[in-house]
């Protein structure tokens, strides 16, 4: 029996991301991890959660999908612009050049200084891990074929090749189907012949639930799975999760309180 275990949204929550790996380790025969995107930003420990998946890709099979944080942060450190100056740092950004670069180098940037060549020179040390961000992947198991994304995808007529085409060269530089859109939690019916699994909105923003939440399941009126959101909201406090399976047809969960 061989597990594929897909990660929500970590945002640099390495305490959380440790207790859950153990959980998974322990308990199941994981063979691939999969992230959903977000490992950093946020929360204060980016560094570590980037050092520790550089870790796990030298045991497991690893792959992380390309989260909107991600496309900022690197976005930033490249010099790019495809975001405004505060775009990123206004969303969990500051915390991750504490992380990766230390106050110093923060600091020097509040004086004024363009610090992206050296914060770029810094983050190098995880290529590994974001030289290899995917935007979308799809596992094809012998039944089912699940679509994997960060935050899904937003035109549901047409296949994951050709979300780019017909929409604005801002949204395409931004590739926002597969990083920012949120169409997903409308979503109703069944997109092709795949079951699809995201991170991107946290599930407490979607519905009211208790803290500790678990992912989400929407399914159709057969019963059959449409979208899993494996955003369990850590950052926020709440928890991180993962859902496995073999078989792309039977999914399980496990979830772990946010460690602080």
């Amino acid at each position: 029996m061989q597990i594929t275990a897909f990660i929500g949204d970590v945002h640099g929550c390495v305490k959380s991301l440790e207790v859950l790996l153990n959980k998974l380790l322990k308990n199941y025969p994981i063979q691939q991890i999969v992230f959903l995107g977000d490992l950093v930003d946020r929360g204060i420990y980016s560094r570590e959660v980037l050092q520790l998946v550089t870790e796990l890709k030298s045991d497991f099979s690893v792959e992380v999908m390309r989260g909107n944080h991600e496309d900022m942060m690197l976005d930033f450190a490249e010099g790019i612009r495809n975001y405004k100056k505060n775009d990123w740092l206004s969303n969990g950004g500051k915390e991750t050049i504490i992380s990766i670069s230390g106050m110093k180098l923060y600091k020097r940037f509040l004086m004024g200084e363009n610090i992206f060549e050296a914060f770029g020179c810094d983050l190098k040390q995880f290529d590994s891990v974001l030289k290899n961000l995917k935007l979308y992947y799809i596992f094809t198991f012998t039944d089912k074929k699940i679509f994997v994304s960060h935050a899904g995808l937003s035109d549901f007529s047409k296949p994951p090749e050709e979300q780019l085409e017909d929409i604005g060269i801002f949204f395409r530089k931004i590739k926002y189907p597969y990083l920012w859109s949120r169409e997903i939690t409308h979503m109703n019916e069944k997109y092709f012949d795949y079951t699809i699994i995201h991170g991107h909105t946290p599930i407490n923003k979607i519905i009211s639930r208790r803290s500790g939440t678990a992912p989400l399941f929407k399914k159709d009126a057969n019963g059959n799975i449409l979208t899993i959101n494996v955003d369990t909201g850590c950052v926020y406090g709440d928890s991180l999760s993962a859902v496995l399976t073999e078989n792309g047809l039977d999914f399980e969960s496990e979830t772990v309180k946010c460690k602080k």
